[in-house]
C-alpha cells in the first residue's frame, strides 16, 4: 500500500510535467514566503550559528513556538521542557511514533488521511486501524471510533485542518477523542500545520486544549504552511514533558537536530504579526473560491474547506467509478493533474473523489479553470 500511494503522488506529478498539464496534484505550497523574513534571512545569514545545534533546538525558535501557539489558540506549553525542534512535521511525526509506541501496536487513523501517516505507521512496524469518515461532512462520531479500537490500540493519529478534506475538528468530535482516548489510554498525535489557514471568524482550535486531552496528546507543528517554505523543512513537537523528553532521544538518533539558521529565520517568521494572518488566509480563501468555481462550472462537486488549501472533489457527476478513473479523465481530457481519492484511504472511499491544491499562483489557477472549462466532464 505504501509503494501504491507513493506512486500515484509520484507518477501523477511526472505525467504533468510529461503532457504539459497544470499540477494540482502536489501541495507544493507555490506562493511567496513573507518578504521581511527572506530579506532578514539574506542579510543576516552570515551572523547566524551554523553548527548542531542540542537535539531540542535553540531557545529561541522553541520560545517562538510557545508564543505563537498561546497567541493563536491558548495552548500553554513550557518551551524549556514542552517544545522540540524538528525537521519537518513529518520528521515529528516519525520520532513520536519510535519514542512512544512499539511495534505491532495498532494506531488509528481517519479516513481521509494525509497518505504520510500510513506510510511512516509501515515504517516503524505500526498497524492502521482506519475509521471512515463519509462527506460531505466527514464528521467524527463516537460509535465507529469505538467499534475500530481494539486490545492491540495505542494510538490515534487527527489532523486539523484536514489534509485532504480541509475540515476543522469541532470542540464536540474532539471531545469524542478525548473520551476514547480516556477510556482506552491512547496517545493522541494531532497533526496542526494548517493552524493558520482557515476560512471562518473562528479561530484555530487546539486538540489539546479540549477535555482532558493535554496530559497525553502530542501536538505536531510546521513552519512550511503558514510562511510558504515548505523546502525548510521545520517543524516542532509540542507536548507533556515526559513525553516530549521520550520524543527528543528518538528525534536525536534519527536526525541529530534540526537546521540551525533556518531555527533563527524561523522564530522571526513565528513573530509576525496578526495582519500577516489576516492576509495569509484571504488571499487562500480568495483562490479557493475561485478554483472551487472552476470544478463547479465544469459540473463537479467540491467541497467547501474550512482550512488547509485543497479542494477534495466529488466526481460522481463524471460516471466513473473511482477517483484513479475521475484523475485520468481531467488528465487526458483538460490536462489538469489532480489526485485520487484512493491515495487517502485505506479501502475504496465511497465515491469518486480528487484532491486539488489551490496553493498555487493566480496564473496557475487561471490556466486550471480555463483548462477545467472543456467541455465532455458530465455524463448523463
Amino acid at each position: 500500500m505504501r509503494g501504491l500511494q507513493q506512486s500515484v503522488l509520484g507518477a501523477m506529478t511526472v505525467r504533468c510535467r510529461q503532457v504539459g498539464a497544470v499540477n494540482l496534484a502536489q501541495g507544493l505550497s507555490q506562493v511567496p514566503p513573507p518578504a521581511s523574513v527572506l530579506a532578514g534571512g539574506a542579510r543576516d545569514f552570515a551572523d547566524v550559528g551554523h553548527s548542531y545545534t542540542q537535539p531540542e533546538g535553540l531557545p529561541v525558535f522553541r520560545e517562538a513556538v510557545a508564543d505563537k501557539l498561546k497567541r493563536s489558540s491558548g495552548l500553554s506549553v513550557d518551551p524549556a521542557t514542552q517544545v522540540l525542534a524538528t525537521v519537518g512535521a513529518t520528521g515529528a511525526l516519525m520520532a513520536t511514533l519510535t519514542a512512544l509506541l512499539d511495534e505491532g501496536d495498532g494506531v488509528v487513523l481517519f479516513e481521509p488521511f494525509y497518505s504520510y501517516y500510513l506510510s511512516s505507521l509501515q515504517v516503524v512496524g505500526l498497524r492502521p486501524q482506519p475509521v471512515r469518515l463519509t462527506g460531505p461532512d466527514f464528521a467524527i462520531t463516537a460509535e465507529p471510533l469505538r467499534a475500530a479500537v481494539t486490545d492491540r490500540t495505542r494510538a490515534m493519529i487527527i489532523c486539523t485542518p484536514n489534509n485532504p478534506t480541509g475540515r476543522r475538528l469541532t470542540a464536540a468530535e474532539l471531545e469524542v477523542v478525548a473520551a476514547v482516548a480516556q477510556e482506552h489510554d491512547l496517545l493522541v498525535i494531532t497533526d496542526e500545520v494548517y493552524d493558520e489557514i482557515y476560512f471562518d471568524a473562528s479561530p484555530h482550535l487546539a486538540a489539546a486544549t479540549v477535555a482532558n486531552l493535554a496530559e497525553r496528546t502530542v501536538t505536531l507543528g510546521s513552519l512550511g504552511k503558514s510562511f510558504s517554505v515548505p523546502g525548510w523543512r521545520l517543524g516542532y513537537a509540542c507536548g507533556p514533558e515526559h513525553l516530549v523528553g521520550a520524543i527528543r532521544v528518538a528525534a536525536d538518533s534519527l536526525v541529530v537536530c534540526a537546521p540551525a539558521p533556518l531555527q533563527e529565520f524561523g522564530a522571526r517568521a513565528l513573530n509576525l504579526g496578526e495582519d500577516y494572518y489576516r492576509e495569509l488566509r484571504a488571499m487562500y480563501d480568495r483562490k479557493r473560491r475561485f478554483l472551487a468555481e472552476g470544478f463547479t462550472a465544469a459540473g463537479l462537486s467540491p467541497n467547501e474547506p474550512d482550512g488547509a488549501y485543497y479542494l477534495f472533489v466529488d466526481c460522481s457527476r463524471m460516471g466513473v467509478a473511482t477517483g484513479a478513473e475521475a484523475a485520468e479523465v481531467l488528465l487526458e481530457h483538460n490536462l489538469v493533474g489532480t489526485v485520487p481519492g484512493e491515495a487517502f484511504h485505506l479501502d475504496a472511499p465511497d465515491r469518486p473523489y480528487v484532491r486539488a491544491c489551490f496553493s498555487l499562483p493566480d496564473d496557475v489557477l487561471a490556466e486550471a479553470v480555463d483548462r477545467l472549462a472543456i467541455g465532455g466532464l458530465v455524463r448523463g
